[in-house]
C-alpha cells in the first residue's frame, strides 16, 4: 500500500458530524474553525438532472427567521444522523413523498449521505474558505480525517469513503472512531468512553486503541435533547406561575408603545412627503399635525398619553403562556407562530441556551433523588436478588437533601421578552437526575424511551424488507433473499453478501458488474440504497443480549472480580447495543462484556465527554451561614457542609458519575479503583474532535491514510482494513 505524505503547508482537515452540530477544522489546532448545526431546513423533491433529492440547497439560518418570505413554505427539518441508530442512515418510509415532488423523492439511505455531502461542501466553502473563486487553496489538496461512530456497519463506512473520493475528489481519507479519538484527547489509549450526545448516550470500551464491539451500549433516553425538553417544560411552568398577569400587562404596554411609535413614524413620513415642495413647518405645527392626524391616539399639550380605548393589534393576539422563542419576541405584538417543527426547534434552542448558562440545569450530590420519584430500596435482600440494583449510599438522606433544596434561594433569569423569573434549585437538579435514574420516575422514563426505540427499529426492519422485496423493472440488481437477507447480482449469480464486512457496496462496482445490455446509470439513488439496506439489515436488531453474572472470583492478586458472559445464542456479527440502564450501569455492563483481564483497566479509565455532559453543579446550595442555606431540622451543620462540598463546579458531573459507578462496582470487587477523566466544560463537547486533531498532526500518522491509489487498487473495502 502507498503512503500519503502531507506537505508542510498543507494541513489535514478534521471533521466530526454529530447529531446536534458538526465540528470542522485543521489538524493541530486547539479548537475547530467552525461549529454549525447538523439539522438543516430542506425542500424535498427529486431532480432527475442532478440526481439530488433536494430542489434547493439546505438552509441553516432558520432559528430566528423564516426560510422563505413570511412562512416556511415547503421546507422541513432534516438531519443526516438517525436518532435511534446513530448512523448516517434513513429508513425507506421516512417522510416518503413529501415536499410536492413528482412522487420519486422518497427519503432513503441515499439522502443521508447527500446531506453529509452538502454539509461538507458548506464547511469547505464557507467555514474554511476553500474552493472559492478568489482563493487558490482547494479542498482537493487537503486530506480529510472524518470521525464516525464505533457501531457503524461496514457498508455505510464504505459508502462514505466512496462519497469522499468520488464527489469531493479528496487526495486521502481516514475514518477514525470517535471513541478512540476521545481517548487520545485525554492522553489515553485504553478506557471506557461515555459520550453524552444530543440523541443518545453511548458507552464504548476502547482497549489499546481498538474498540471492543461487544461492549458498545447506547441509551436513547439519556440524551441531551430529552434534557432540553425537560428544561423547556420547566420554563413553561415558570412562565405560567411566576409571570402571570404582571408579565402580560408589561408586555402589552411595551407592545402598545412600539405600535404607537411605528404609526407615528409612518404618519410623519407621509406628512413630510406631501409637504416636500412647501416651506418647512415649525416644530409646533408639526407636533400639532402629528397629534391631530395620527393613529387616533390623543395626547395633551405636553405630549403625554391620554388613556382611552383603542383597538390595538395585540388585542386579538394574546400573550402566549409559554416560553416564547427569540423570533416570536421580535414579532411582537402579533405573536405569529411558524410551522410546528420550526417553532418547536426554536423553543428548544432557547431551552438549550438556558441549560448551558447553568441556570436551568444543575447536578445534585450523591444520594439526591428526584422529587417526582421514590428512592430505590437498598436492603440486603434486594441486593442479593438483583446484583445490578442501584444502591444509594447513606452519605446524605435524600429527603433531607430535597428539603435543603426547597429552602435554597432561587436563581434569577431574564427571558427574551424582558421578564424576570426565578428558577428553584430543586427543579434544576430534578432534570439532571435523568442521567442517574435513582428513582422510579426516571427509570420508567428510560424504559419508555427504550420501548419506543425498539418499536422504531422493528418498523425499520419491516420497511427495509418491503423495500428490498418490491419489484422494480428498472432496478433489478438486488432481490430479497430468505428472511430479508439481501443478495447481490454479480456475474449473473445471486450470492449472499448482507453480513459480509467486505461486501461490494460500491455503486461503481455495481455498475461494472451489470450484464451486457443493462442500463449503466449506477448513480441512481435507488441502486445504492438497495445495496446499503441489504448490507445494513443484519445490524438492525432490537433484542439486547442477556448478561449472565457468574459471581465473584479471584484473579490471583487477591482482589475479586465479577465475570459476565453473553448469551451464547448472540451472533457476533450483530450489534446489540440498545439498553435502558443509566450511564453508571452502562459503564459496568460494558466493561463486564469484555475479557476478564481488560475489566480493571476499563473501569479505571472512564472518559466522560459530549455536549450533554457540559452541566455544572449547584455550588453553594445548602452551606450553613449562607443565604438560602437553612439547615434542615434533624440534620447538623456538618451534613450541610458535606453537601455544600459535594455540590460543585464543572467537575460535578464526572464526580457524581464516579460515585455512582463505585456504588455498583465495589459491591463485587472492592479492590478495583474507579477513575473518571473529563476535559473542562469548554472542551467537553469537542473532545472527539480534539483527539482527531492530535492524531492528524502526528508525523507517524502519515502512513495510515487511505490514499486515492489505495482506493483505486483495493476499492472501498479498504476502509475496513486500514480504519478498524
Amino acid at each position: 500500500m502507498s503512503t500519503y505524505t502531507v506537505g508542510g503547508d498543507c494541513q489535514a482537515i478534521v471533521c466530526d458530524v454529530g447529531s446536534h452540530s458538526t465540528k470542522i477544522g485543521y489538524a493541530g489546532d486547539d479548537h475547530p474553525s467552525a461549529i454549525y448545526g447538523s439539522t438543516v431546513a430542506v425542500e424535498r423533491g427529486y431532480d432527475g438532472a442532478t440526481g439530488s433529492n433536494f430542489t434547493k440547497p439546505p438552509r441553516r439560518d432558520f432559528v430566528t427567521r423564516c426560510c422563505s418570505g413570511d412562512d416556511d413554505g415547503a421546507y422541513q427539518l432534516a438531519n443526516p444522523i438517525d436518532p435511534v441508530t446513530g448512523w448516517l442512515f434513513s429508513s425507506p418510509s421516512s417522510n416518503s413523498n413529501e415536499g410536492g415532488g413528482n412522487g420519486n423523492n422518497s427519503v432513503d439511505a441515499w439522502e443521508s449521505h447527500e446531506l453529509v455531502s452538502h454539509s461538507l461542501r458548506h464547511a469547505f466553502q464557507h467555514a474554511l474558505g476553500l474552493d472559492n473563486g478568489g482563493s487558490d487553496d482547494q479542498a482537493c489538496h487537503h486530506p480529510l480525517l472524518l470521525l464516525d461512530k464505533p457501531h457503524t456497519p461496514p457498508a455505510l463506512r464504505q459508502r462514505l469513503l466512496e462519497l469522499l473520493f468520488e464527489t469531493h475528489d479528496l487526495p486521502a481519507v481516514f475514518l477514525l472512531r470517535d471513541a478512540v479519538a476521545s481517548c487520545y484527547a485525554v492522553g489515553r489509549t485504553t478506557g471506557t468512553v461515555v459520550d453524552a450526545g444530543h440523541s443518545a448516550t453511548m458507552v464504548t470500551p476502547v482497549h489499546e486503541g481498538f474498540v471492543e464491539t461487544r461492549g458498545i451500549l447506547r441509551n436513547v433516553g439519556c440524551a441531551a435533547r430529552n434534557v432540553d425538553l425537560r428544561t423547556l417544560d420547566m420554563m413553561d411552568d415558570v412562565v405560567k406561575t411566576q409571570g402571570g398577569r404582571k408579565r402580560k400587562d408589561r408586555i402589552k404596554r411595551m407592545n402598545m408603545r412600539k405600535w404607537e411609535e411605528r404609526q407615528q413614524r409612518q404618519t410623519t413620513a407621509g406628512i413630510e412627503g406631501s409637504n416636500s415642495n412647501t416651506a418647512s413647518p415649525s416644530k409646533t405645527d408639526r407636533a400639532s399635525r402629528v397629534v391631530a392626524t395620527g393613529s387616533g391616539v390623543k395626547r395633551d399639550a405636553s405630549g403625554h398619553f391620554i388613556k382611552e380605548k383603542v383597538n390595538h393589534p395585540h388585542d386579538n393576539n394574546p400573550v402566549p403562556d409559554y416560553l416564547m422563542p427569540l423570533y416570536q419576541v421580535r414579532r411582537a405584538p402579533s405573536y405569529t407562530k411558524r410551522t410546528g417543527q420550526f417553532h418547536d426547534w426554536s423553543r428548544l434552542a432557547l431551552a438549550r441556551e438556558i441549560k448551558e448558562m447553568g441556570l436551568g440545569v444543575a447536578v445534585g450530590p450523591m444520594g439526591y433523588v428526584c422529587s417526582m420519584g421514590t428512592s430505590v430500596t437498598t436492603t440486603p435482600a434486594a441486593i442479593s436478588e438483583d446484583p445490578t440494583a442501584v444502591v444509594n449510599p447513606s452519605l446524605i438522606n435524600p429527603a433531607s437533601a430535597n428539603s435543603v433544596f426547597l429552602t435554597s434561594s432561587r436563581l434569577p433569569y431574564i427571558l427574551p421578552d424582558g421578564t424576570h423569573v426565578e428558577i428553584s434549585t430543586l427543579s434544576r437538579c430534578d432534570i439532571v437526575e435523568l442521567y442517574f435514574a435513582n428513582d422510579d420516575y426516571n427509570s420508567n422514563y428510560l424504559d419508555d424511551r427504550f420501548d419506543e426505540a425498539v418499536r422504531i427499529l422493528d418498523q425499520y426492519k419491516e420497511d427495509i424488507e418491503k423495500y428490498l422485496t418490491k419489484e422494480d423493472d428498472k432496478n433489478d440488481d438486488i432481490q430479497c433473499g430468505e428472511k430479508g437477507m439481501g443478495a447481490t447480482l454479480q456475474e449473473g449469480k445471486l450470492t449472499s453478501g448482507a453480513g459480509d464486512a467486505y461486501s461490494n457496496t460500491s455503486y461503481l462496482g455495481l455498475g461494472k458488474s451489470r450484464p451486457v445490455g443493462k442500463s449503466r446509470k449506477y448513480h441512481a439513488p435507488e441502486t445504492v440504497s438497495r445495496k446499503l439496506y441489504s448490507a445494513c439489515l443484519p445490524y438492525i436488531r432490537t433484542t439486547p443480549p442477556s448478561i449472565n453474572y457468574n459471581g465473584e472470583g479471584g484473579d490471583g492478586g487477591g482482589s475479586g472480580g465479577l465475570a459476565a458472559t453473553l448469551n451464547p445464542s448472540v451472533d457476533d456479527n450483530y450489534f446489540h447495543y440498545l439498553t435502558s440502564a443509566p450511564p453508571a450501569q452502562m459503564v459496568c455492563d460494558s466493561a463486564f462484556r469484555c475479557d476478564r483481564d481488560q475489566q480493571a483497566s476499563l473501569l479505571g479509565n472512564v472518559i466522560l465527554c459530549g455536549g450533554g455532559a457540559c452541566i455544572t453543579g449547584a455550588a453553594g446550595v445548602g452551606s450553613a451561614g449562607q443565604s438560602g442555606g437553612a439547615v434542615v431540622p434533624g440534620t447538623d451543620g456538618a451534613v450541610a457542609g458535606v453537601m455544600a462540598s459535594m455540590l460543585g463546579d464543572e467537575h460535578a458531573f464526572p464526580d457524581r458519575l464516579r460515585e455512582e459507578i463505585e456504588a455498583i462496582v465495589h459491591r463485587h470487587t472492592p479492590g478495583w479503583r474507579v477513575k473518571v477523566t473529563s476535559p473542562n466544560v469548554s472542551e467537553r463537547a469537542i473532545c472527539s474532535w480534539l483527539g482527531g486533531s492530535i492524531l492528524g498532526s502526528l508525523g507517524t500518522f502519515q502512513d495510515m491514510w487511505i490514499s486515492r491509489k489505495d482506493y483505486e487498487e483495493f476499492g472501498a473495502a479498504i476502509v475496513n482494513r486500514k480504519c478498524p
